[in-house]
């Protein structure tokens, strides 16, 4: 076809994604935005999730925050129109509340085996039999026991234990909060950082679950990040020395309450960072309930094709068609149908050259070409989310002579 522009073809399909094993899940700052999580994620997580989570004060700024988020969104807080008390958590999940056990296990992380000890009690009585997913926080020793060597038989090889012991539940992983305003010195401020690294690399390295509490106390709202801070949120020119401000009562001061963030307990700390660590924890929720089983395939997607036990980690090909179930995942294909693959479906009658094929809604599709197929220099052209129809891609600037034309499909970031 010459659409105005000289000979072009449209050629192969790409899977702009990585394998299809489960990846580190690691919880931020920047993940601190609720206003992005969609009434769909926020149902799902309710609707699989049950929670149990062990801490002391420190731990709880994160369910004081969940607990004031609420009445926030409630009020359409950060301009969230949301139905009322979506939000809404409890022990049990009673009238459509996310199931979380506060304070269900005695103690926090900091202390071992006394921990491990209750977790294991606790999943080995009938009773929490449905519990799939367990959390501990720091309240202090996290960089006690980095200093002391022990972090990793006291905290790190315990937690892998307890995967293996029930691999039906997810172990969220937590740095430890940052050093009391009293302890600001060199010594602690760098063990606690170091201490932190060490679990983020563990969790890099190993596929953990991991809520970074500690880098959420460095970065107010805006994302301004304060190298050295307290968990009250003071932070300092230097890792010693007197307070240059707090960044949550400053931020709260030149904003307005009830409508970009919200009073609630905080303790050791300010009602800030109580909301961001909320923020964080209903992220963490959603991402877990799209993949509770950690495969890396999302569950919905699973469940709509037989079940998340049918498709071992997308490494199989269950219709025995030559694509895997991982690349099946990434098109949106139906795994137990050897029937026709995604490909481009024509080309359009235009003056620029443009690619026609049928889209998913939760897909990301670019355009892709080459000039010299022998060398296979592919470059990227453009690209747009998926519609769930039929559309097209273009290439406004194509040239003259011969250029192949591919499709790359890949997941949402």
């Amino acid at each position: 076809m010459k659409n105005g522009i000289g000979p072009w073809c449209a050629a192969a399909v790409f899977l702009a994604a990585g394998a299809g094993w489960a990846a580190p899940l690691l919880i931020d700052h920047r993940h601190a935005d609720v206003t992005q999580l969609s009434q769909a994620q926020i149902e799902r997580a309710k609707s699989k999730l049950h929670i149990a989570y062990g801490h002391t004060s420190h731990g709880s700024q994160l369910t004081d925050g969940m607990s004031g988020l609420v009445g926030f969104a409630n009020g359409g807080g950060l301009g969230l129109a949301l139905p009322e008390n979506i939000f809404a958590w409890n022990n049990g999940g009673s009238g459509g509340a996310l199931d979380l056990h506060d304070y269900a296990m005695g103690g926090d992380v900091g202390y071992y085996p006394q921990w491990y000890n209750n977790t294991v009690t606790y999943l080995n009585d009938p009773s929490h039999a449905d519990v799939n997913v367990i959390m501990w926080s720091w309240c202090g020793q996290m960089d006690n026991e980095y200093a002391d060597g022990t972090l990793s038989n006291y905290y790190l090889l315990p937690m892998t234990s307890l995967e293996t012991s029930y691999p039906d539940v997810v172990f969220i992983y937590m740095t430890g909060h940052a050093p009391d305003p009293g302890e600001m010195n060199p010594n602690i401020d760098r063990t606690t950082k170091e201490a932190c690294q060490c679990i983020r690399d563990y969790c890099m390295a190993n596929n953990k679950v991991l809520f970074d509490f500690n880098d959420i106390e460095h970065y107010n709202p805006d994302d301004t990040f304060f190298e050295y801070v307290s968990d009250s949120c003071n932070y300092y020119a230097t890792n010693d020395g007197a307070a240059a401000g707090n960044w949550a009562t400053e931020w709260q001061a030149a904003h307005t309450e009830g409508v970009d963030w919200y009073d609630c307990g905080s303790a050791h700390s300010e009602p800030l960072n109580a909301n961001q660590k909320a923020y964080a924890a209903w992220a963490l929720w959603c991402a877990l309930a799209a993949d509770l089983d950690r495969d890396g395939l999302a569950d919905e997607w699973e469940e709509r094709h037989g079940g998340a036990g049918r498709f071992g980690g997308g490494t199989n090909d269950f219709d025995h068609d030559g694509v895997t179930d991982w690349e099946e995942f990434v098109m949106d294909l139906a795994p137990t149908n050897p029937g026709p693959r995604f490909a481009i479906g024509g080309q359009a009658a235009t003056n620029a050259a443009t690619v026609e094929f049928a889209s998913s809604a939760d897909r990301v599709y670019s355009l892709r070409a080459c000039d010299d197929l022998a060398r296979g220099a592919w470059i990227s052209i453009t690209s747009r989310p998926g519609t769930g129809a039929a559309m097209s891609l273009t290439d406004e600037a194509a040239p003259a002579d011969s250029r192949a034309y591919g499709v790359a499909v890949s997941l949402p970031e």
